[in-house]
């Protein structure tokens, strides 16, 4: 019984929450660090070439379960003791002191007074009930009152109590929300072409809806670098009755039944070219040996002797690189532009059709999280509220008048309030 009562203790304290935070805030830093969710042989092949901190290398990465972090049994270890801690912490601190504020407590003996943290006396006259006029006077402020014969014990502000109740709830809950998205969150990345679709289905509701890019513009800094991609997407649905157009930017995503839809990169998937009078449609890839954000492929050009070169474009606009593959010789075909001849076969650019990079992700935690938000923001409202209590005593044998205080916070502003309210009860 000792050493459970001692384990409360020690559970329930600041220091160890506080040291339990830092660990879960330095493991999610670590978390960021490190790649998440990708193949095994991957994190073997890199952190054995380079070690974290020169000594933790790929194998060590996967046995200390680093590379699945937010679902590693240690992690949610520390979750879950984070939970019991704060809930420890909420029966035996917050809410002893919730019921202690709620039970009605009365100063029979002036001794106890000299104990506040504020206290006045005055002598009081014969004839006049001091008690019922204080009590008069603290109704009409908002105070609440339980008088007792020549007592009087009064106090205000109680929801300051409640809000470390509500703000640890709040954790409580987003710590058990955020473990649940880790296990079952699901998420697609998908490239949408100009006019194609994809059909979302809910299992649950036998429904489907259909996504289609209309439309898909990219804004530019000055410079040329890209700045906001915007997808027009249609949402239409014969069974639920919806045809829907909706905006997806970044950093403004789509909330659609329950699913997430971002906007997060783009592509150029195809380009339609004339070569030689003949339509092409060409697929394109990218290209991550030559840069960041370059597609292209490798075709052969020529009537007759046959040569390869290597098709580049980073840039919706264009224009399209073709460079040689024998002496590296570079020509460029402009998007509606004239032809251009390239080992005697004619090339002209007709069309660049870029695609919409979303990730549309399923995430059955996030009323939780918003859930857990709306308690923390409101307790921590309610936590600033101080609790403020007044006691009076009516001493007959030695006709005087004791006043008291009491305030959780903020005593120094208490301080005026109760000043002003002794000479009022004085002077009513």
């Amino acid at each position: 019984m000792i050493i459970f009562k001692n384990f409360v203790l020690k559970i329930s304290s600041l220091r160890f929450a506080i040291s339990l935070i830092i660990f879960i805030a330095v493991s999610s830093g670590v978390g960021t660090f490190i790649p998440q969710g990708n193949n095994q042989q991957e994190y073997i092949d890199f952190y054995n070439k380079t070690p974290i901190f020169g000594f933790i290398n790929g194998n060590q990465v996967l046995k200390l379960q680093l590379d699945h972090i937010y679902t590693s049994s240690w992690f949610l270890f520390s979750l879950i003791l984070l939970c019991i801690s704060l809930a420890a912490c909420s029966f035996r601190r917050q809410i002893p002191s919730l019921k202690a504020a709620l039970k009605w407590t009365y100063y029979k003996d002036e001794k106890r007074f000299y104990k506040l943290q504020l206290i006045t006396n005055y002598e009081i006259e014969q004839g006049i009930d001091y008690v019922l006029k204080a009590d008069s006077l603290l109704r009409k402020k908002g105070w609440n009152i339980s008088k007792f014969e020549n007592s009087l014990s009064a106090r205000k502000g109680l929801a300051g109590k409640l809000g470390p109740i509500i703000v640890h709830i709040g954790l409580i809950i987003l710590l058990i929300g955020s473990a649940y998205g880790n296990f079952s969150s699901q998420s697609k990345e998908q490239y949408l072409k100009l006019g194609e679709s994809l059909n979302l289905i809910n299992e649950s509701k036998h429904s489907k809806v259909t996504i289609k890019l209309k439309n898909f513009l990219i804004e530019r800094e000055n410079d040329g670098k890209p700045k906001q991609f915007i997808s027009n997407l249609d949402f239409f649905s014969e069974e639920e009755n919806l045809n829907e157009v909706k905006i997806v930017q970044v950093n403004h995503p789509i909330r659609f039944q329950g699913l997430t839809i971002y906007q997060a990169d783009w592509s150029i998937s195809n380009i339609i070219m004339e070569i030689d009078n003949a339509l092409f449609e060409i697929q394109l890839k990218p290209i991550p040996e030559i840069g960041d954000q370059i597609w292209g492929l490798l075709i052969e050009l020529g009537r007759e002797n046959k040569k390869n070169y290597l098709l580049t474009i980073d840039n919706e606009n264009g224009p399209l690189k073709v460079s040689s593959i024998e002496d590296f010789s570079k020509s460029f075909v402009y998007l509606n532009n004239d032809p251009v001849e390239i080992n005697s076969s004619k090339l002209s650019l007709k069309k660049i059709i870029p695609s919409s990079g979303l990730i549309i992700k399923n995430d059955p935690s996030i009323p939780f999280i918003y859930i857990s938000f709306t308690l923390i923001i409101f307790g921590t409202i309610f936590s600033l509220i101080p609790t403020n209590q007044v006691w009076i005593l009516l001493n007959k044998n030695s006709n005087k008048l004791f006043i008291g205080g009491l305030s959780n916070r903020n005593l120094l502003g208490f301080k005026k309030e109760f000043l002003k309210l002794s000479d009022e009860i004085k002077n009513y």
